[in-house]
């Protein structure tokens, strides 16, 4: 009898690590695990490498009690990924490969270190071009301790993007904000119209939508779109509010007390195919 593929997502946030496994039947989503373990280390500070047994160990147990068949995609600590943003020249019409190639100049002067150092994607939107890396370090920490584990890893992504990608299943409008709360933490991505606008803060000062508002954006019409929050803790302010379980249509688990620590990890496991 068939079995359909589990997709997993697995999210380092702070103090924690949050693994969410779902599959698919039809269009429909079924929500079929959600762990959490606690970490006796901060992610964004310290060298993985130090606590690659605690990660290792971790990671094992949680592979036992998963199926044969599934697939993985993970988000690093958003502390350990870097964004930057540099317009075109107006006169510029380079093709592949020059383009390239003036793209990866630009990416020394632009970052702290040396570009052989990175790992750089980008997005090009009008005479913008959109950066974000990682070390190349971190993320081949990750590729081989998910080898090692057992896992096959498909996707290393960006954590405030999975927002989008469970708001798409939950039915939320495309041309909204999505805004992630956490112990002071937050994490938002913006209207699918503007799919380079997304981002991450830690600030323990901030604790209502419109301490946030001035963050998102300086576009006034883009901040006239609806703000969808979601959390677990209370949000004075937040007009429109929603929970992970909304893009799911099964969940034949025993639910976490809290699931806003999975929403990162929810995401990933809703990730689709790059194409």
């Amino acid at each position: 009898m068939y079995s359909p593929k589990w997709h997993i997502g697995i999210e380092l946030s702070q103090h924690h690590i949050q693994l969410v496994a779902a599959k698919k039947h039809r269009k429909f989503w079924s929500l079929c695990e959600c762990w959490q373990q606690e970490l006796p280390f901060d992610s964004s500070l310290h060298v993985l490498d130090e606590y690659r047994v605690i990660l290792r160990n971790i990671l094992r147990q949680w592979r036992q009690k998963l199926p044969k068949n599934c697939s993985v995609s993970i988000a690093l600590p958003s502390l350990r990924s870097l964004k930057k943003q540099l317009s075109l020249p107006n006169q510029m019409s380079l093709q592949q490969p020059e383009l390239n190639w003036y793209l990866r100049a630009q990416i020394d002067q632009l970052f702290p270190m040396q570009a052989q150092e990175l790992t750089v994607d980008y997005r090009i939107i009008g005479q913008q071009v959109y950066f974000h890396a990682a070390r190349q370090s971190d993320i081949t920490f990750w590729q081989n301790l998910l080898q090692e584990t057992g896992y096959h890893l498909v996707a290393i992504d960006i954590a405030p993007i999975a927002l989008r990608y469970l708001a798409k299943y939950a039915q939320l409008p495309d041309e909204c904000w999505i805004v992630y709360y956490r112990q002071n933490e937050w994490l938002w991505s913006g209207p699918v119209s503007q799919p380079a606008n997304y981002n991450h803060i830690q600030n323990s000062q901030l604790t209502h939508i419109h301490q946030i508002q001035p963050l998102l954006t300086d576009n006034p019409d883009a901040l006239a779109l609806p703000i969808y929050c979601i959390s677990d803790q209370d949000i004075p302010d937040a007009q429109k509010q929603w929970d992970l379980l909304q893009a799911f249509h099964h969940y034949p688990i025993k639910l976490p007390h809290q699931l806003g620590s999975f929403v990162i990890a929810a995401g990933l496991a809703l990730r689709h195919g790059d194409r």
